[in-house]
């Protein structure tokens, strides 16, 4: 007797893990559908979690802006979005509405070729007339801006990532698993930059928005957003550090995520490099790059 209540105390035990298990994996499907941490996956199932990457429509009534884009530029129709990321590093969180004007913004990344013409000098490590322009800090980036005669400006990091989204709600604008066909990073690279625009562009017809450079922002570095408008926000008014986005050759997967964050002094043309157990390594290249954006008055 004392053998059947024995086993049957564990058959009980092991329904309710099993139900426990179950109820875990129910709520796990109320998770963020886009940004929830996936497990690997096979190839079989790779495809599941794909999307297709449709250029956005220009609409009629706004063509005629879209028309006057200057040279190398493309329309970028504003609008809603959530932006930031409550499910992985604290400084991309909470997430947050944000609603953006009208603006134009760089097709491509900064080359050295445009950068040399305006400024006269290649910072360059990699050197290349259609490889991105990379060691520039953000105030080379604003000399720059200043000498290109009102056509320029950085984007502010709401208008970086909503046009680096295109309307997806996904990890990267293509889906959830990394996709040579859009981007280069440390798996592809062969530790290198690459010549702009030589990678499929995202729905807004913009290149290189994820890998081969890190790209300046705008906006000051916080450690999580604090949401002091919902129009057109411009991060705060001061700071240490700019944002600085997208990832680049030598990234991860991981750091190619749209909503990552990264950040550095203004005048600092390298930064140390922070291993996976947190220990700091030398000084590396900081092969930051960048691409222009213009207000649509």
């Amino acid at each position: 007797m004392r053998f059947f209540q024995k086993f049957t105390l564990l058959a009980l035990i092991f329904f309710l893990f099993a139900c426990s298990d179950k109820q875990t994996e129910k709520a796990g499907d109320d998770s963020h559908p886009s940004f929830s941490e996936l497990p690997e996956i096979t190839d079989e199932s790779a495809q599941a979690f794909e999307q297709a990457v449709v250029p956005i429509a220009i609409l009629p009534e706004d063509k005629e802006k879209a028309d006057k884009a200057p040279e190398g530029m493309v329309f970028i129709k504003g609008g809603c979005f959530i932006m930031g990321n409550d499910y992985t590093q604290a400084d991309e969180k909470p997430e947050h509405e944000v609603c953006l004007n009208d603006f134009y913004m760089d097709k491509y990344e900064v080359s050295q070729a445009r950068w040399e013409k305006v400024m006269g000098f290649n910072p360059s490590k990699f050197s290349g007339a259609n490889l991105p322009v990379e060691q520039v800090n953000y105030d080379n980036v604003q000399k720059f801006i200043e000498k290109s005669g009102g056509n320029c400006r950085l984007p502010t990091e709401a208008e970086w990532e909503y046009a680096a989204r295109g309307g997806a709600e996904t990890r990267y604008f293509w889906g959830n698993m990394v996709n040579e066909e859009y981007t280069w990073y440390e798996e592809n690279s062969q530790k290198s930059t690459h010549p702009i625009g030589s990678k499929a562009p995202n729905q807004f017809g913009l290149y290189d928005m994820m890998g081969n450079v890190w790209e300046w922002v705008d906006d000051w570095y916080e450690p999580y957003y604090k949401m002091r408008t919902k129009d057109n926000p411009t991060g705060p008014a001061t700071g240490e550090s700019k944002v600085i986005r997208g990832g680049s050759f030598d990234s991860s997967a991981g750091a190619l995520r749209i909503t990552n964050r990264i950040w550095l002094h203004p005048k600092n043309k390298v930064f140390p490099k922070v291993t996976t157990y947190g220990q700091i390594m030398n000084e590396v290249f900081n092969y930051i790059g960048f691409r222009c954006a213009k207000s649509i008055p």
